[in-house]
């Protein structure tokens, strides 16, 4: 029974993979509204989807797990390699540095590793906070390091693990239980609504703060206490990530549930299918108007359900379930 899949974070993954998806779609857009909406996605979507990684860390099959992340890390990476090639386009292959799509699985091996390494000390009521606090205190900091980069995607690490520990932190079922109360429902809508509402209002002030939320570098040389402007990100990604988990259906929604099972593959298909878009000039189309750009978000949205098939379950879903263990497999 502990195995059994909750429909709710199945539900929250699917609307994060989406978020992910979009998020990369009009990343290629110099636009006002894009900048806005670009904000919004970033500042939830991946801490939540490595929070959750850390709310369902188990102390089982660690090394197959880091192995099967970091295959797929060098798989995605002359993926992306071999669709520029086949486009004419200049590339390399440099498996050490890495800011693009691909950071996400190197930065899991990371988060698989030391969750596996500071198990007993996140089983203390006390030290597990501690240790919570001093990755999040470093991520306030790491910034300042100044060959901090792409290098083994280390400043992405030092942002997002402190959420991966987060989630080893929290009581998943006490989360479940809270999102079942329809008033925090509500108020999670309410409050991702208002921060959307608050992105699109305040755009020049809130893109500020994109270096922050990207972390694809250390932090800008202009910027005055950039430590707290860090620290009100990461209050920022918690909040609006709370109140999303508080918002998603709970219920089993068929297709949306099942596709939520399903994220990895996505995240490993969708940056090529974008570059089919783009090395074709088949993105173009959109560039221009409030209904082309409405549109080419749409496109994203249907990317992702397409995308959600099981036909593009190999090569991530063959690795992935290499790692399971047979009770796993059973509940899934």
């Amino acid at each position: 029974m502990g195995n059994k899949r909750v429909a709710l974070w199945d539900n929250l993954k699917f609307i994060l993979i989406i978020l992910v998806v979009v998020g990369h779609f009009i990343n290629i857009r110099n636009s006002v509204t894009y900048h806005s909406i670009f904000i919004f996605i970033y500042s939830v979507h991946m801490p939540l989807f490595i929070f959750l990684a850390g709310l369902f860390h188990k102390n089982e099959g660690i090394w197959k797990k880091a192995i099967a992340f970091l295959a797929i890390y060098i798989l995605y990476e002359l993926s992306i390699y071999g669709i520029k090639r086949a486009f004419g386009v200049k590339a390399k292959i440099d498996m050490l540095h890495e800011n693009s799509a691909p950071w996400f699985m190197l930065v899991m091996v990371y988060c698989i590793i030391l969750g596996f390494l500071l198990h007993k000390l996140m089983e203390h009521k006390v030290w597990k906070w501690v240790v919570v606090g001093a990755f999040f205190a470093f991520g306030c900091f790491a910034g300042y390091i100044t060959d901090i980069g792409g290098f083994l995607s280390l400043s992405k690490a030092t942002s997002f693990i402190p959420f991966y520990f987060l989630g080893m932190a929290l009581d998943r079922k006490k989360l479940e239980a809270l999102a079942e109360n329809k008033k925090l429902k509500i108020s999670g809508v309410a409050v991702v609504a208002i921060w959307l509402i608050i992105c699109l209002i305040f755009m020049k002030t809130v893109y500020q703060t994109r270096p922050y939320f990207v972390a694809r570098e250390g932090f800008p040389e202009t910027a005055d206490f950039a430590f707290i402007w860090k620290l009100q990100c990461y209050l920022c990604s918690c909040v609006i990530g709370f109140f999303l988990i508080m918002a998603a259906p709970t219920r089993d929604i068929k297709v949306i549930t099942t596709w939520g099972s399903r994220t990895i593959q996505v995240y490993f298909w969708h940056k090529l299918v974008l570059y089919v878009f783009k090395y074709t000039d088949l993105d173009k189309w959109f560039y221009d108007g409030g209904v082309h750009k409405t549109l080419w978000i749409i496109v994203a949205v249907a990317t992702t359900c397409l995308l959600s098939l099981k036909v593009f379950k190999f090569p991530t879903g063959f690795i992935m379930d290499l790692t399971r263990q047979k009770s796993d497999s059973k509940a899934k």
